[in-house]
């Protein structure tokens, strides 16, 4: 193992910078198979519980997506002899149009843990022609008027108990259909999508006013990025109000999502001014990923991850006015996804469940975030970054600090560890004299069997806790723990 250059990394555990994000939503959960493709054309697949470990994690947001239940054509009971379903024709008044029974099952698993809400996505999964077997759900519904009062109907059901139904507040969110503008997902125009976002949003507003966002799909950059420009002609054209918009992230290296935010010609709120809209819509990311197919999956790809969560710190809507970049837009991020990347199916963490672990406890333990210095992002698609966040608790017992190396020199996306380590010096000033610490410090290692480590432990008394010299690989994340039994401000 080679080791190179020398970075060290400053806290001030006086200087607080807004909070640590609760930013790490998912895709899926807290019932979940275990494996990645769907089976039987979407037969109900749930085979495990995560609701205790959602809680651990703190887990903020669970997008139903690509897992069947949550799908209109499995709550709306009609459909044609091909299997698409038809709104023409029925009332979408009539309780009888509707089986919430296996939807049910996964919002009240899901709002039975301690902190995670449900993010609707309104629509269907990819079927045909990705599963040949399976219909083809990817035509426009047969009555626009129907289906956004099916919508209302659903959140009713939801949010005040219609149909037999529950008292969630928190189900405040549908997402007007998944992808719209890929050919998996979607066979209309983009003029048909527009048809379709302005009934539900019409629809939705007129019942719940300002309680719900309607969430309209947004590309950039991809060469389907014209089917966004027609769908924002149209919205201008019609003053359409948007209550928040969604993008899917995949990138090659983490500061990449940076780019999407805040570049000055070809951010996503550049886009949407062009349009007249204001630059600080609420944005959702409700897919994001290492690049498909190359997912962050591997003990030495979660440093990718790390990075990104980092990032969404400075984006997160809550962190207004304590942003490195000036731009708070992002209101959630699910990560692609938790129904096959955090346990394997005998139920042992992989390693991006002990990623969400780890910024989980950060969350939970250390919410206040700390001023920093020593990170530095990529400026090209090769990878090359240094990414910190660091928070303490409320009393200044407990302080948490994550380390974030990323070095991809090939834009190749490698699941290995690097060749290479960094010598890292961390200081954390501005300590209470008075407190005596314990401290603990973790890292994710080349160790197939056990990636996730103690490196050292000890104890600090102090104004600056110091950790020297320490190796760090190019390509993984480290955690540093101090916990006192006093308050220590």
């Amino acid at each position: 193992m080679i080791t190179c250059y020398l970075f060290s990394t400053l806290y001030h555990f006086a200087e607080e910078f807004g909070r640590i994000a609760p930013i790490h939503g998912v895709n899926n959960g807290p019932l979940i198979r275990n494996a990645w493709e769907i089976e039987d054309c979407q037969q109900i697949w749930y085979s495990s519980n995560y609701t205790e470990e959602y809680s651990e994690m703190q887990i903020p947001s669970s997008r139903t997506h690509g897992e069947g239940p949550g799908d209109m054509n499995r709550i709306w009971i009609h459909a044609d002899e091909n299997g698409v379903p038809v709104y023409e024709g029925y009332d979408p008044l009539d309780i009888s149009n509707y089986d919430f029974n296996e939807t049910d099952q996964r919002v009240q698993a899901t709002m039975a843990t301690t902190h995670t809400s449900v993010y609707w996505r309104m629509g269907y999964s990819k079927a045909f022609p990705a599963y040949e077997d399976c219909s083809d759900w990817r035509s426009p519904p047969d009555n626009f008027t129907v289906y956004a009062q099916a919508a209302v109907q659903v959140l009713k059901h939801y949010r005040q108990g219609w149909n037999d139904g529950f008292y969630f507040d928190s189900f405040d969110v549908v997402e007007v259909w998944n992808e719209p503008y890929l050919s998996d997902w979607w066979s209309g125009t983009a003029d048909e999508y527009y048809e379709l976002y302005h009934a539900v949003n019409s629809a939705v507003t007129s019942e719940f006013g300002d309680d719900i966002d309607v969430v309209a799909a947004i590309t950039l950059g991809d060469g389907d990025d014209g089917f966004s420009h027609r769908f924002m002609e149209l919205a201008q054209q019609n003053n359409e109000p948007i209550d928040a918009v969604y993008v899917h992230l995949y990138r090659v290296n983490p500061s990449q999502t940076t780019y999407f935010f805040t570049h000055e010609t070809e951010s996503l709120g550049v886009f949407l001014t062009q349009y007249g809209y204001s630059e600080n819509t609420p944005v959702y990311i409700t897919e994001w990923n290492r690049n498909i197919p190359v997912y962050a999956q591997s003990p030495a790809s979660q440093a990718y991850l790390t990075s990104v969560l980092t990032i969404f710190n400075d984006l997160w809507e809550g962190n207004d006015g304590n942003s490195s970049y000036g731009v708070s837009t992002l209101r959630m991020a699910h990560f692609f996804a938790a129904r096959s990347f955090f346990w394997e199916e005998n139920g042992r963490i992989k390693p991006p469940g002990i990623t969400w672990s780890v910024y989980g406890e950060m969350v939970a333990n250390t919410p206040v975030r700390l001023q920093n210095e020593g990170g530095f992002p990529s400026d090209s698609i090769d990878s090359n970054e240094f990414n910190i966040l660091a928070g303490k608790s409320e009393n200044g017992s407990q302080i948490g600090v994550l380390l974030s190396r990323y070095v991809d020199e090939n834009a190749s996306q490698p699941n290995a560890f690097s060749e290479f380590n960094d010598t890292v010096n961390l200081s954390v000033d501005g300590l209470d004299v008075s407190c005596d610490y314990t401290w603990q410090h973790w890292g994710m290692v080349n160790n197939d069997s056990e990636p996730w480590q103690l490196i050292a432990e000890g104890n600090f008394a102090g104004n600056t806790f110091e950790l020297s010299h320490f190796e760090m690989n190019q390509r993984s994340f480290h955690y540093i723990q101090l916990k006192s039994n006093s308050s220590c401000q």
